[in-house]
């Protein structure tokens, strides 16, 4: 599904040129669940932006569904951001001003869908993330870690095939930690992809792969047991 091949992404400051990421490669089968790790400032966010096509590679090829990015247009770009990719942050990036419902529901209004069938999908996404019950408050009455869960359940709403995760337990306790860990299990076990980017290696260890990247290259990958 996903494959980098020397990919490189370069920001000048001054006269200088930095490398946010260096002749990068790495392939993503569908349906895997892999942990991308490294600390920070090591490339990892860069490339999870270039792998959700919110950013474009200087130097290298960049293959989605074995089609290189290049070749999309702008309106398949956005259409494969806003259907085919499920993004979630560490900052949960929920509208305050709704409820954790309108949250979930608002990209799907986007999409055109019918009344009838956000209200299908809405209510799919809460039960699988067991915060159903919660589905009418605003984020500020949540906890950090139900906060995650309605954005979790934002992404699942749009069902992607693909899930993108940068650092989803960064801002949690270790208890709430690996109960969303426990959802994207459950996630990758129907069958969806997920690329996780962490810095924790307790995390990293509970996808079925881990890759690791330092100074903007994949320094090492590993098969993880996904049971830790």
């Amino acid at each position: 599904m996903i494959k980098l091949n020397h990919v490189s992404k370069v920001y000048r400051i001054g006269g200088t040129k930095v490398y946010a990421l260096k002749d990068a490669s790495l392939n993503v089968r569908e349906g895997e669940f892999v942990s991308i790790i490294g600390p920070s400032g090591s490339g990892k966010s860069t490339m999870m932006n270039i792998i959700g096509c919110l950013d474009t590679a200087d130097e290298g090829e960049y293959f989605l569904d074995g089609q290189i990015v290049e070749e999309y247009s702008e309106k398949e770009l956005a259409r494969i951001r806003n259907k085919k990719i499920g993004f979630i942050f560490q900052s949960f990036n929920l509208i305050g001003n709704l409820t954790a419902e309108e949250n979930v529901e608002l990209p799907l209004i986007y999409q055109k869908l019918s009344k009838e069938d956000r209200k299908v999908r809405v209510e799919d996404a809460f039960e699988k993330v067991g915060l159903s019950d919660r589905r009418r408050h605003k984020p500020h009455e949540l906890s950090g870690g139900q906060q995650q869960r309605v954005a979790i359940a934002r992404a699942i709403a749009a069902r992607p095939s693909l899930f993108l995760a940068d650092e989803p337990t960064g801002n949690l306790d270790s208890v709430t930690g690996r109960e969303i860990m426990e959802i994207f299990k459950e996630l990758n076990g129907e069958g969806k992809t997920i690329v996780l980017i962490t810095h924790d290696d307790e995390v990293a260890g509970q996808a079925g792969r881990r890759i690791r990247i330092l100074d903007g290259q994949v320094s090492k990958e590993e098969v993880c047991s996904g049971n830790q």
